[in-house]
């Protein structure tokens, strides 16, 4: 591409801006704010064949680029999408065995083909990583097949109030089954509590209740919590507070005599039974406790989040099947092509640029078979550092703020289980278990209860913790995952397949930068506002990164919804 052509007149750009400023109506510098403030996820309503003679360029195959190419190619728009990597999903990489027993499996039971089946991975200067889960004991006989083995690399859960998600799974035909976020059967570890013992969530959940349930009795009781009650029959307040915190006592005592010695919801030590076997309880942990072990800080509360509740949704199969069914639809006036055929793998992007005085997006990409054309828009769903480096016309405000954006750092480890010791030993069915150690966090899956083996997230952190974890080698890592697994379970190393673990670290990822864009509506508002200050001519941006939901589908498939209502509000503009 030639300099002048990418160095194109501000007059030029400014003319573009100029022409635009009719479909702010429906995405642009003021409507993005506006919305924030609405709903949203209703997938676009475009006039049918609206796209007739217009070209779109989408920049990555992720959720975001798959779900904006979906309704721009069914309105009729020719596109074409541009992905770095040899593969489709972005983030959402649910890894599946190499035994072609599974891809025989994955093919009939989900339509997962050889194009789109992921088995192995290689970070940036990282070993190739093959997933080689196995079910050694499934039954060979003719027409039977294995457990269901894989690992959701990336995105693992979906929150119900994620509508615009749900709703392109429901319109998609995707099927979805409960992801179990917390049962208080978890455990919590911290080398700092218990002399490094694991212990029940549930242990420290209610007596933490039952705890603060005692001090607000004793206050009610000398009436030092009378000016905080207004005008709330203090009975009543009592009357509450021995239900939540489980107290003994009499409420009708005005509280003095109530006090907490323990609860059965905390469970026992020695289960009831039959007959004369009324079992033990737990004895209960004290405040102090409770306050030195710091559980308090993040893990007790993480079900209190609207995100995260008990229960979510995941889809039966793995998180891919979400853009694994979008790959399948059919598209176009006649519906002669698929997604799928729409997408050019192993063509990363090199430059962007306005050109034709702002009304025309011209695309040069390197790779497989490089190139550049010229086409009507473009949709980026690049992270923001990385899209900061691609040569560009955009405004230097626009850029600066691209490349200032914060990613988080992310890591995730993989194990397959000998057997499902969890569940057996433990009581566990589904949900977390936490530590303080760098591994974080061990997932239970949510599904496949009471059969030989299944697989387990072996580690999940984030932030300054996942940086200093991917810096670690593969082998590193596993070892570092097999002992905070240890911490949790006891003989962990020898209940999994410790030769079969996988891991990976996003911020190493070829063509990533990192698992996501760390909050920047809330701890980066001005770049934030500054890098929704789009359409930069006929360049939109999609990704969970230009929404209020970051690491999230659901951000990614609302900012394709607005970048795709974007395109056709301009087309509308035009066509007068």
């Amino acid at each position: 591409m030639g300099a002048s052509e990418m160095a194109a007149s501000r007059r030029q750009f400014l003319l573009a801006t100029t022409a635009a400023a009719g479909a702010a109506v429906l995405l642009g510098r003021d409507t993005f704010a506006r919305a924030a403030n609405r709903d949203h996820a209703m997938a676009p309503r475009l006039r049918p064949n609206i796209g007739a003679g217009k070209s779109v360029a989408v920049i990555g195959a992720g959720i975001a680029g798959l779900t904006s190419s979906y309704y721009l190619a069914k309105a009729g728009f020719e596109v074409t999408v541009f992905e770095a990597n040899n593969r489709y999903g972005g983030r959402s990489l649910t890894l599946r065995p190499e035994a072609e027993i599974y891809k025989k499996y994955n093919k009939e039971r989900y339509g997962i083909g050889e194009d789109s089946y992921a088995d192995r991975f290689q970070e940036n200067g990282g070993p190739l990583q093959i997933c080689r889960f196995f079910d050694d004991g499934w039954d060979r006989r003719p027409g039977t097949y294995p457990e269901e083995l894989f690992l959701n690399a990336g995105p693992g859960r979906i929150p119900s109030f994620h509508i615009a998600v749900l709703n392109l799974a429901r319109e998609l035909n995707v099927e979805m089954e409960p992801f179990i976020f917390a049962t208080r059967a978890n455990l919590l570890q911290s080398d700092k509590f218990n002399e490094g013992q694991p212990i029940q969530l549930r242990r420290i959940k209610h007596d933490l209740r039952g705890e603060i349930s005692d001090i607000l009795a004793k206050l009610a009781g000398d009436g030092n919590l009378a000016p905080y009650l207004g005008t709330a029959d203090r009975q009543s307040f009592l009357r509450m507070i021995k239900e939540f915190g489980d107290l003994k006592g009499d409420p009708e005592e005005a509280g003095r005599n109530m006090y907490y010695a323990g609860t059965n919801r905390a469970g026992y030590a020695v289960l009831p039974g039959a007959g004369r076997r009324p079992g033990k309880l737990h004895p209960h942990v004290g405040l102090e406790e409770i306050l030195a072990s710091r559980f308090w800080n993040e893990e007790i509360f993480h079900d209190m989040r609207s995100y995260w509740q008990t229960s979510l949704l995941q889809p039966r199969g793995g998180m891919d099947m979400l853009w694994q069914r979008l790959l399948k639809q059919r598209v176009g006036v006649d519906g002669g092509r698929r997604v799928q055929d729409l997408v050019k793998l192993g063509n990363p992007v090199t430059a962007i640029a306005n050109v034709a005085e702002g009304s025309k997006v011209k695309v040069e990409w390197s790779g497989r078979r490089p190139g550049n054309k010229t086409f009507d828009f473009c949709i980026s769903t690049m992270a923001p550092n990385l899209l900061a480096q691609v040569r560009n016309n955009f405004t230097v405000a626009f850029t600066e703020a691209l490349a200032q954006v914060n990613e988080m750092a992310a890591c995730k480890v993989g194990w397959q289980a000998r057997y499902r010791f969890w569940e057996t030993e433990t009581r566990i069915y589904g949900g977390i278990s936490w530590t303080k150690l760098p591994i974080s966090q061990i997932w239970y899956p949510s599904d496949g209860f009471f059969n030989r083996t299944g697989t387990l997230t072996g580690a999940y952190n984030r932030g300054e913790p996942a940086a200093k974890f991917g810096e670690l080698s593969h082998h590193e890592r596993l070892e570092s995952a097999l002992q905070g697994g240890g911490k949790l379970h006891a003989n962990f190393r020898d209940k999994v397949y410790a030769d079969r673990g996988v891991s990976i670290a996003w911020q190493n990822m070829p063509h990533f930068a990192g698992g996501w864009a760390d909050e920047t509506a809330e701890s980066q508002p001005d770049i934030y506002r500054r890098i929704t200050n789009f359409p930069q001519g006929r360049v939109f941006l999609a990704g969970d990164f230009v929404s209020y939901m970051p690491g999230w589908m659901e951000g990614a498939v609302r900012s394709a919804h607005l970048a795709v209502e974007g395109i056709a509000g301009q087309v509308s503009i035009s066509k007068g």
